[in-house]
């Protein structure tokens, strides 16, 4: 796991000290070593947390004995093995055991067929001087961020925005400001900020060195996989799990596991346990808030499977703390308030270990929200907005409730929303509703009502929630892996039937079924939980978030000037006074204005 930083401009040489600087942005992703390729028209910088084949042999940039093409990388090929042998047997010869020489070597026998073999999560940069291309891809699911930069002939590529920043400025993208108090996350290319965009997963980018101009396509489009089948076999699906697993184990530096109590990242622990001679270590977050904290679901686990377990306690105090940290780590306000105790989690996992597995994606490959149970009431409130008349009221009575929620919207793309965001429109009257865009767009390529809510997911709220888990682990040193979210595993299970996968009046029933081999019935059916958090409790607490509810009435707040005149002072005046009903979500706000005041560019720019 490392970062990366690719610059291209035909004719020019970068300078020492901006690539310095660079390479100071992504240091935290990379402390192991570092390295730089700088010559005529194209320069790289590149950091190490050395995982696969840690001796310094395996250090980037990495150009083949040749000089003809040189690479960086950053993720990790679950078969590389595979791919190294069948090089081997075309009579390739391998100096190192890692994984990035296999890329190399890759790419130098196939070209570019390379990046659909590849099993894994992966953001690379290639420059082949024999065609006079530099090439950057991004794994089809988008595990591993990549951003891009473009102005004039000049392209830019890296892990982070930070890097790029220095070439474009630091200017918020209002495009995204919409979808960010909406959903808390802009989706598709939209990266919070003007003149940075997000590389699609599953992406090849190619740009000539001589005049600088640029090519892009999908070599990969995981929704393509979303095809229901008669014929597919739960069972199989259940094989691909456990040998997603058994391939995320694969480490020269060892591993541990994060466990909430929940079925997913409880089921990813127990598989471990059944790979391994020792027991895994694990970590979690233990809020404190009784009713919130799972520790009553960990500790069977713990006890049955003898886990080395630690817990690193939360409250509202420490999250306020590490709140400005995890949202400049985030490049954005995060996305959810679990980044911030996954980020205080990764500073404890990082005294002992490099790597971590968690649960994350298995709710978007296997339907583990409430939308996922009650599928045919959205459909159902979809169909009764459509035929209503635009201008006529709807009653507020069942079923038209729902329906009043939803109207107007792609009742897909919308039903991750469980509030009213009526409250925020009020405050935000010029940025709300946030105009059709990515969600949309996945939705509309799909009739059944249930491809919908798996193509919204598996295209947009996935990859908040893999972005967090690269952003928050890699601030700390720490590489975050993900079983659940693995194409080999996503072309099983998207083709399981509709029946099986997503019936109605239940979440998750395949995974589900293959969880009650390996874990006690009371955690794998039960309420989910999903790392909530006491976010009024603690913005009422001044001490808490509260210390940070005068940064929303500050004259010179940033939110402030996109809200309407006196609506924020409103908001925090009512939440003060107790008030909690017809507010808009406090922490949102918080969240959002602590990222707004970070934007800025320190240092060397071009």
């Amino acid at each position: 796991m490392c970062g990366i930083a690719c610059l291209i401009q035909p004719g020019r040489r970068f300078p020492p000290d901006l690539l310095d600087a660079i390479d100071r942005d992504l240091f935290h992703r990379g402390p192991d070593s570092g390295g730089l390729m700088s010559e005529e028209g194209a320069a790289f910088v590149f950091r190490r947390l050395a995982i696969m084949d840690p001796t310094p042999g395996a250090d980037q940039p990495m150009t083949d004995a040749a000089g003809e093409v040189t690479l960086v990388f950053n993720g990790e090929i679950y078969n590389f093995l595979d791919l190294r042998a069948e090089l081997e047997g075309a009579g390739v010869r391998f100096r190192t055991r890692s994984d990035s020489e296999v890329v190399l070597q890759g790419y130098r026998h196939w070209g570019e067929a390379l990046f659909d073999r590849l099993e894994g999560m992966f953001a690379i940069g290639l420059l082949d001087r024999r065609r006079n291309l530099f090439l950057a891809a991004r794994d089809p699911l988008g595990i591993k961020p990549l951003y891009l930069a473009r102005t004039g002939d000049l392209t830019a590529v890296a892990s982070e925005v930070r890097p790029l920043l220095r070439l474009v400025g630091a200017e918020v993208d209002e495009a995204a400001l919409g979808e960010l108090l909406t959903f808390g996350w802009a989706a598709g290319r939209l990266s919070n900020y003007r003149g940075v965009e997000r590389v699609p997963g599953g992406t090849l980018i190619r740009v000539d060195l001589a005049d600088g101009t640029r090519r892009e396509t999908r070599f990969c489009d995981p929704l393509e996989t979303l095809t229901a089948a008669r014929d597919a076999d739960e069972e199989a699906a259940h094989e691909a799990v456990r040998q997603s697993v058994r391939s995320h184990l694969m480490s020269d530096v060892g591993y541990a596991l994060q466990l909430s109590g929940g079925v997913d990242s409880s089921l990813v622990t127990a598989l471990t346990a059944a790979e391994t001679k020792r027991p895994p270590s694990t970590f979690a977050v233990a809020v404190d808030d009784p009713a919130l904290d799972e520790a009553a679901y960990r500790e069977p686990l713990v006890a049955r499977y003898g886990l080395d377990h630690r817990e690193h306690p939360i409250d509202g105090v420490g999250f306020a703390d590490a709140l400005p940290a995890a949202v400049r780590a985030m490049e954005g306000p995060v996305p959810h308030g679990g980044c911030v105790t996954l980020y205080a989690l990764c500073g404890e996992i990082a005294a002992s270990h490099k790597v971590v597995l968690t649960g994350e994606g298995a709710d978007e490959m296997f339907g583990g929200y409430m939308r996922y149970q009650i599928w045919r009431k959205l459909m159902l409130q979809e169909r009764l907005d459509r035929i209503w008349p635009g201008a006529a009221p709807m009653p507020d009575v069942w079923p038209f409730r729902g329906a009043r929620r939803l109207r107007g919207f792609d009742a897909a793309a919308y039903a991750a929303l469980y509030e009213n965001l009526e409250a925020m429109r009020q405050v935000f009257p010029d940025l709300l509703p946030a105009p059709p865009g990515a969600r949309e767009a996945a939705s509309a390529r799909f009739s059944d009502f249930r491809d919908r809510l798996f193509a919204v997911d598996q295209s947009a709220y996935l990859e908040s929630l893999l972005v967090r888990q690269d952003k928050m682990s890699m601030a700390r040193s720490v590489e975050a892996r993900v079983p659940f979210v693995h194409m080999p595993l996503l072309r099983v299970v998207n083709r399981l039937p509709h029946a099986l996968r997503c019936p109605g009046g239940e979440t998750k029933p395949v995974l589900k079924r293959l969880a009650d081999r390996y874990l006690e019935r009371e955690i794998v059916h039960r309420r989910k939980v999903g790392l909530l958090l006491p976010y009024d409790r603690w913005a009422a607490d001044p001490k808490a978030l509260g210390r940070h509810l005068d940064d929303l009435t500050d004259p010179n707040g940033r939110l402030r000037a996109l809200a309407a005149p006196g609506a924020l002072d409103a908001v925090v005046e009512r939440f003060r006074k107790g008030e909690r009903r017809g507010l808009p979500r406090l922490f949102a706000l918080i969240n959002l204005e602590q990222w707004l005041r970070s934007v800025a560019v320190e240092g060397p720019r071009l």
